[in-house]
């Protein structure tokens, strides 16, 4: 077998096209949850308002226009960070015709890209009441305390401790519908999507799916039964714990920042005959408000 000095490079295409291939083969639950966007720049501001309140009489305001300040809201600070990870291929490799050996590697290695950035993602859910991970209004994702806002002192809550049932997910969808904005209206919030781990999806599967209202023997219609979409997410820690959120809502204030998409890079060092290949990336994440999702750990 004769085999050019450049040996790394030539394998480079078709170990790319593997890597691709193989970052695909999973479920990528970020653009289903997150509003995506590419970023230039460092770091990615977010300078929450407030609402305006209702509109005013004609008569009651002097005959004309009223205006209105918005109030200030939470600033949200996204700081991309860089991600890497590499392998080293043998020549001998090639040399003794083990590319499969060489293909295994890479596809390992397009896997830890992969689910680096899904753990990222679920590391949002995991830590949703963690004081280590706060969000713009230094509370994390789901507490009883949100502040409304900078300048308003009063609080509202999306944490909770039911156990999932159908009950339970009314008492929560209604508990929602009580929040308000900092001008003190009704939030127009619409609890449509549980998010489950894998332990809770055929109880929630039973609440969304069937025809009758289900855990009872009252044989009422399931008031859930087309209105409620279920999201199985087997990297969520928390057996017990399930989140209930208004996806459009979610998909407003959750952020995924790109800054550098997962990259292939190759390089050969000529001295000891080793060609590496590693992935680069870098990105950020987290929410300007947390007012899409009401996290339930009855545990």
């Amino acid at each position: 077998m004769i085999i050019s000095d450049n040996w790394g490079e030539l394998l480079l295409p078709g170990l790319r096209s593997i890597f691709e291939k193989q970052t695909k083969k999973g479920k990528d639950y970020i653009p289903l949850l997150f509003n995506v966007e590419n970023s230039t720049k460092a770091q990615e501001f977010s300078l929450g308002t407030g609402e305006l309140g209702l509109m005013d009489e004609w008569e009651a305001s002097g005959g004309k226009i009223s205006y209105e300040d918005f109030n200030k809201g939470f600033k949200s600070t996204y700081t991309h960070k860089k991600h890497s990870k590499g392998i080293q291929i043998e020549r001998e490799l090639l040399d003794d015709d083990q590319y499969a050996t060489i293909k295994k590697r890479v596809r390992k290695l397009a896997t830890v890209g992969f689910n680096t950035t899904q753990h990222h993602a679920a590391s949002v859910f995991n830590n949703a009441t963690s004081g280590g991970y706060l969000g713009p209004d230094a509370k994390p994702l789901c507490a009883t305390d949100h502040p409304i806002s900078p300048s308003n002192s009063a609080t509202w809550s999306n944490l909770g401790s039911y156990a999932l049932d159908a009950e339970n997910v009314e008492n929560t969808r209604t508990a929602m519908k009580t929040w308000t904005d900092d001008k003190g209206n009704p939030i127009d919030i619409n609890p449509d999507t549980i998010i489950v781990p894998t332990a809770l999806r055929k109880t929630a599967m039973i609440i969304a799916e069937t025809a009758e209202e289900p855990f009872t023997t009252d044989h009422g219609i399931n008031i859930w039964k087309g209105n409620l979409d279920v999201i199985e997410w087997h990297r969520l820690d928390d057996t017990n714990g399930w989140f209930i959120a208004d996806m459009e809502r979610m998909k407003l204030f959750l952020n995924w920042y790109w800054r550098r998409k997962l990259d292939f890079k190759d390089k050969v060092e000529f001295d000891d005959e080793v060609s590496k290949y590693a992935i680069l990336g870098r990105w950020s994440y987290g929410w300007d408000e947390p007012s899409f999702i009401y996290y339930n750990n009855p545990s």
